[in-house]
C-alpha cells in the first residue's frame, strides 16, 4: 500500500470554519483503517476493557490444570492439592507515533476521498507498528517447530510437514479448530502444492479475520509480511531437540488462549496549527501492549521454524 501524502491542489484561509481540526472524522477513519490493516492481533483476545476505567497494567492470572481424576474410596475424604499457579503482567505502555503536515486541512475534511486517503495511510502505518509489537511478543515462545526433518523440498510445507505440525498441537490437548498458523509468505506460498489447504476464495465466507488466506487441517491460516525476529535463545524444538539462535521463524502455530492485547489508548488523531509553517501538523498514536500466555506446563504457541535457516 502507498503510505504517501499527497499534496492539496488549493488554498484557503486558516481562520475558516473548514480550517477547524474535526477529531471525531479523523479518528474514526484512522481507526478503520487500523481494524482494516492489523493482521497479528486477529490470532488472540483483546483485553482492553480491563482497563477501561484506568491504568495501563492488566494482571493475568495462569490457571493450572486441576490433578487427574481418581478412584473416591469409600468414607475417605478427597485429597485437595493446592495447585502452583502466576499471573502474567500484561504492560499497555508501549506508545507508538507517526504523522504529517498537511497545508490544508479544511479542504482534505471537505471531501471524503481526501480524508480516506490520509486517514488510511495513518492508519496502515499505526497497524504496521502494533502488527511488529505483536510479533515481538509471539517471537518469546521457547517452543518451536522445526520442518525441516519433514518436508522434501527445503524451506517449504508440504503434507509430511502438516502432519508432524498437526500431531505436535494434538498431543498439547490443543483442537486444531482453535488455532491459527500464521505464515510468511515463503511459506504460504508452498501451502498451493498441498491438497488440503483450501484457499478462502473456495470458501465463500464473509466478515473473515484480517489477512485469513484458507484452512489447512481445520487450522485457520493467515498471511504476513512482519515476521522478521529469530527464535528466542532459549527456545528448542518440539522434539526436545536443541535449536541454533540465529533461525528466522516462518511463522507460528497459535492457540486462541495463549495470546493477549490491549490498549490503554486506541488509535487517535490529534492536530495542531503551525503559524510557522502554515500547515496543521497530524500525529496518529495509540499506546499498547501484546503478551503470550505461556508457562512451562502449558504450550500453546509454537515459532515455525527451519534449522540454520537465517533467510527465506
Amino acid at each position: 500500500m502507498a503510505t504517501g501524502f499527497a499534496a492539496t491542489a488549493t488554498s484557503q484561509e486558516v481562520d475558516t470554519e473548514l480550517a477547524v481540526f474535526v477529531p471525531e472524522l479523523w479518528s474514526d477513519a484512522v481507526r478503520a483503517s487500523f481494524k482494516k490493516n492489523v493482521v497479528l492481533a486477529g490470532t488472540g483476545t483483546d483485553l482492553s476493557a480491563m482497563v477501561s476505567g484506568g491504568g495501563d497494567i492488566i494482571h493475568v492470572p495462569t490457571v493450572a490444570d486441576v490433578p487427574a481424576v481418581v478412584t473416591k474410596a469409600p468414607h475417605v475424604a478427597f485429597d485437595y492439592t493446592s495447585a502452583t499457579e502466576d499471573k502474567f503482567d500484561l504492560s499497555l505502555t508501549t506508545h507508538n507515533v507517526t504523522g504529517t503536515m498537511v497545508a490544508d486541512i479544511g479542504v482534505i475534511q471537505s471531501s471524503s476521498d481526501l480524508l480516506s486517503r490520509y486517514a488510511d495511510s495513518i492508519g496502515y502505518r499505526l497497524a504496521l507498528g502494533f502488527d511488529a509489537q505483536c510479533e515481538t511478543a509471539l517471537a518469546l515462545t521457547t517452543e518451536c517447530i522445526d520442518i525441516e526433518p519433514y518436508n522434501t523440498v527445503a524451506k517449504t510445507i508440504d503434507a509430511a510437514t502438516i502432519a508432524h505440525i498437526s500431531k505436535v498441537v494434538l498431543e498439547n490437548d490443543c483442537p486444531l479448530a482453535e488455532c491459527t498458523m500464521v505464515l510468511n509468505p515463503h511459506l504460504y506460498a508452498s501451502l498451493f502444492r498441498i491438497d488440503d489447504f483450501i484457499h478462502v476464495s473456495k470458501t465463500g465466507t464473509a466478515n473473515i479475520q484480517n489477512g485469513f488466506v484458507g484452512t489447512v487441517m481445520g487450522m485457520n491460516v493467515v498471511l504476513s509480511n512482519n515476521i522478521t525476529s529469530t527464535n528466542a535463545n532459549a527456545a528448542v524444538d518440539s522434539d526436545d531437540g536443541a535449536l541454533n539462535n540465529a533461525n528466522l521463524l516462518g511463522g507460528f502455530v497459535i492457540h486462541k488462549s495463549a495470546f493477549v492485547y490491549g490498549f490503554s489508548q486506541r488509535p487517535r488523531v490529534q492536530a495542531e496549527y503551525s503559524i510557522d509553517h502554515l500547515a496543521h501538523k497530524l500525529i496518529g498514536d495509540y499506546i499498547g501492549g501484546a503478551l503470550i500466555l505461556q508457562d512451562v506446563s502449558q504450550t500453546k504457541i509454537w515459532g515455525i521454524v527451519a534449522d540454520d535457516v537465517t533467510a527465506w
